[in-house]
């Protein structure tokens, strides 16, 4: 290990650990929603199930728990230098975590570090496999101060141990340059996601091409995953003036294609038909795979039970102390029979669910309390209405602080002072939803979905259902106390 990048590593563990003591002090910060030990983190990053285990790994800046402290190199001021007191506030590595059961996590020495000595400090998005001679690797998109995000971005790799817990660069690092596209020009190219498909691995990758967001796809062509050729666009956004496509995940659900991407905005999803050969993806349906700008860059697994789980980075939230945003609660993907995407709650969440409250209410026209929790700060309503096609209904959560209002119509969600478009079934609606202190996750028939930061949620809670319009003739469910305490834990670093 280099001089400098055993400094790195030094301060990186001694900065985490000293954040730790002041981020578990922090009243506002999620409990059972995935955190790094401190400090800011965002895009969930390398989460593949392997051995048993599910493993976490995502976007950390060791040194800053200041909102965006991974993106440096967007300031005035890009602090590369060794010599400088600050040069680590322009790191980013990956933090690794793994769990058996999605809901305890143990939090693991860092994974991935930047390459310092070859001119890498960002270690950016991408993903983990086993290649086909059966050795863990994570690629990813790498940024220093002559690979620019913009235009000169590179795609590197690192090889891991049978366990996951030691990583070492690729030898033959940069995995992908421009060069690949040979006279065609990829901008704000990044964000690698791989997967297999009839024998084969494929890669995809984010960019701006003559002036458009696209997904570019490529093909492994030795079993190391060393070897890439560059296949073409299978896609191209339909909406002018998005800056880039980023975090492309393309996965199958049965026997239909879905593609996600965060272009700057809510996170989209396609669903279709991919021909690697004719490098081609036929849409047939789309839409929002969540409504809250909070939600960003997904990333994707298939587990040993065959079920697509689904991570995003919940990021916006303010005032932190030692701490900087979380990961989204694992949603399992399927789809309906029309083609639309559906997410639900992964069932190992079920285990948090402590004291219940069940509901059953023949009408609701007006409030009505349906009753109260001790403690508020984490908890889970799930609930199926029957209302006339008019219905304009919601729920009440009244906590010594405030009150949390979700208001569902005909045609559309609210909370607070965010709306969302709904498409509603006629007379009967399921709705559930978890809050983590300063996190609420919303699900309205599992097609409709938003994970928003809200203010904090604390002490006893009264919950009240009411009706501004139609009418709700019934409402059946239960509320849950969870017990979100001591599910991570500390630092091994």
């Amino acid at each position: 290990m280099s001089e400098d990048l055993q400094k790195l590593v030094d301060t990186a563990e001694a900065s985490i650990r000293a954040a730790a003591v002041v981020a578990e002090q922090d009243a506002s910060r999620p409990l059972y929603h995935f955190r790094a030990p401190s400090q800011w983190m965002d895009d969930p990053n390398g989460i593949i199930f392997h051995d048993g285990m599910y493993h976490m790994m995502y976007s950390l800046n060791p040194h800053s728990a200041e909102h965006r402290a991974g993106m440096v190199y967007k300031t005035a001021v890009r602090v590369w230098d060794v010599n400088s007191e600050d040069w680590t506030g322009g790191i980013t590595v990956w933090g690794h975590a793994r769990s058996k059961d999605l809901v305890h996590w143990e939090h693991l020495p860092i994974a991935v570090y930047p390459s310092i000595d070859k001119g890498e400090h960002f270690v950016w998005f991408g993903c983990t496999v086993i290649n086909d001679e059966g050795v863990p690797m994570a690629v990813y998109t790498a940024i220093g101060p002559d690979m620019r995000p913009e235009d000169t971005a590179e795609q590197w790799a690192v090889l891991g141990s049978p366990d996951l817990m030691t990583w070492r660069p690729l030898p033959s690092n940069p995995l992908l340059t421009g060069a690949v596209h040979g006279d065609r020009v990829i901008g704000e190219w990044r964000d690698p996601f791989l997967f297999k498909d009839a024998g084969r691995t494929f890669m995809v990758l984010g960019g701006r091409c003559d002036g458009k967001p696209v997904v570019a796809l490529y093909e492994a062509t030795n079993p190391g995953f060393t070897a890439w050729t560059y296949r073409g666009i299978i896609f191209t956004h339909p909406r002018g003036g998005v800056p880039s496509a980023e975090c492309p995940n393309l996965f199958k659900l049965g026997n239909k294609w879905v593609l996600l991407v965060s272009p700057h905005a809510e996170v989209e999803y396609y669903v279709g038909e991919l021909d690697p050969d004719r490098c081609t993806f036929t849409i047939e349906n789309s839409g929002i795979v969540d409504y809250s700008r909070n939600f960003y860059a997904t990333n994707v697994l298939f587990d040993d039970r065959g079920r697509a789980l689904a991570w995003g980075a919940l990021v916006g939230f303010k005032e932190t102390k030692g701490w900087n945003c979380c990961v989204s609660l694992p949603r399992e993907f399927s789809l309906s029979a029309d083609g639309a995407l559906l997410q639900s709650p992964a069932a190992e969440l079920r285990a948090l669910r402590g004291p219940r409250l069940d509901i059953h209410h023949s009408t609701a026209k007006g409030p009505v309390v349906i009753g109260r929790l001790a403690q508020g700060q984490c908890l889970e309503f799930e609930a199926e209405f029957d209302h006339t096609a008019t219905a304009s209904f919601g729920l009440s959560i009244i906590h010594q602080d405030g009150r949390l209002d979700i208001e569902l119509s005909p045609d559309s969600f609210r909370l607070g002072g965010f709306t969302a478009p709904l498409a509603r079934r006629e007379n009967k609606t399921k709705l559930q939803l978890f809050i983590d202190r300063t996190v609420l996750e919303i699900f309205i028939d599992n097609a409709a979905c938003a994970a928003r930061v809200i203010p904090l949620v604390r002490g006893a809670v009264e919950i009240a259902l009411y009706s501004n319009g139609g009418e709700v003739t019934s409402a059946h469910g239960s509320v849950w106390q969870l017990q979100a305490e001591d599910l991570f834990t500390r630092f091994q670093g």
